[in-house]
């Protein structure tokens, strides 16, 4: 099961995976740049930066995506690499929080930086990634951009966060409640994808698009960030330790929230969740319970909803690559499957 991750990432987002990783490279290493160019006089917390820029998987996607929307209304000029570089810093804060909120120290088989360094620690480099990512942002647009773009670029930024703390505070008001209805969820999960809303918004913005052409952007990145968030939703449900981690600590899974809807499965799955100790096989259990009552299988058919919808937003541009990250998104049955039956 610790490989699932991988595998399924691998069968579905290989093509989009390169093509993100090509067109983010310079993005990302301006992001790291910015954050080690000062040292830390403070031995642990400088430990901390090289952790979370030098140990943790590269982060390609958002200056990628940022570049691919910037691109789409037909930027010429450069401010779409480091813009994308101080959103990525930004996304890593709002990652620590979200680990903080959810006593998450570990992922992806790796010590979170609350798990590595504690909570105070990872409260502070939060708090450095936000300041760093505001001064290259505003370094950026004050340079490049007019004062109407520049302004319209920092009431997203707010709108978006505004946006993110309601729905984290939805998250931390669902935790281990089995009465949630998946509309619930989805709104949820809607508001937390608000960033990858003004991700698309921004980088249309600094490419000069028209007000539609950056409200297509909008509804473009709402869903790619939904669809990124309903697949870890799936995968969630095939790491026991991350599953069980949900169930204790956070909102229980999508696919699980829509089994409870049936009578039945609410009468299996409830004594499972709310027992004081659970095990591999209990956990194997809500795995395979919430797939045989179709959770698995809902969350998929959004998932692919969602894809051919993000597919025809990015029709409007003549830029392929939009469409070619949409397609890639999409989810084939036969490929994550079988990984429940391990």
């Amino acid at each position: 099961m610790g490989e699932s991750k991988t595998l399924l990432g691998e069968a579905l987002v290989e093509k989009a995976r390169q093509l993100c990783e090509k067109e983010g490279m310079k993005g990302w290493k301006l992001a790291q740049e910015t954050l080690l160019k000062e040292k830390a006089s403070n031995p642990q917390l400088q430990e901390a930066i090289n952790y979370i820029m030098l140990k943790y998987q590269p982060e390609y996607f958002r200056p990628a995506f940022v570049s691919f929307c910037f691109k789409a209304v037909g930027g010429k000029s450069t401010p779409a690499v480091p813009t994308g570089a101080a959103l990525t810093l930004f996304a890593w804060a709002i990652g620590i929080h979200d680990d903080i909120i959810d006593q998450s120290k570990t992922k992806d088989e790796r010590p979170t930086v609350l798990g590595k360094f504690g909570k105070d620690l990872a409260l502070i480099l939060s708090d450095i990634l936000l300041f760093k990512g505001f001064t290259l942002l505003r370094k950026t647009l004050e340079s490049q951009m007019s004062i109407e773009s520049f302004v319209r670029i920092l009431e997203t930024i707010e709108k978006i966060w505004f946006e993110q703390s309601v729905g984290e505070a939805f998250e931390i008001q669902s935790k281990g409640l089995v009465d949630l209805t998946p509309e619930e969820c989805l709104d949820k999960i809607r508001m937390r994808a608000s960033e990858m809303d003004a991700c698309a918004r921004i980088g249309g913005i600094i490419g000069g698009g028209s007000a539609r052409q950056i409200e297509v952007l909008g509804k473009y990145g709402r869903l790619i960030g939904m669809i990124g968030i309903l697949r870890n939703e799936l995968i969630d449900m095939l790491e026991f330790d991350v599953l069980k981690h949900r169930i204790r600590k956070e909102s229980l899974p999508l696919p699980v929230i829509y089994a409870l809807q049936d009578k039945s499965a609410k009468s299996q799955l409830v004594p499972l969740i709310t027992q004081s100790r659970l095990t591999k096989e209990d956990l194997r259990k809500i795995s395979k319970l919430s797939d045989s009552f179709k959770g698995t299988d809902n969350v998929a058919t959004l998932i692919n909803k969602m894809s051919r919808e993000a597919y025809m937003h990015a029709n409007s541009f003549k830029d392929s690559n939009l469409k070619i990250l949409a397609e890639a998104f999409a989810l084939e049955s036969d490929t994550w499957k079988p990984l429940l039956e391990d």
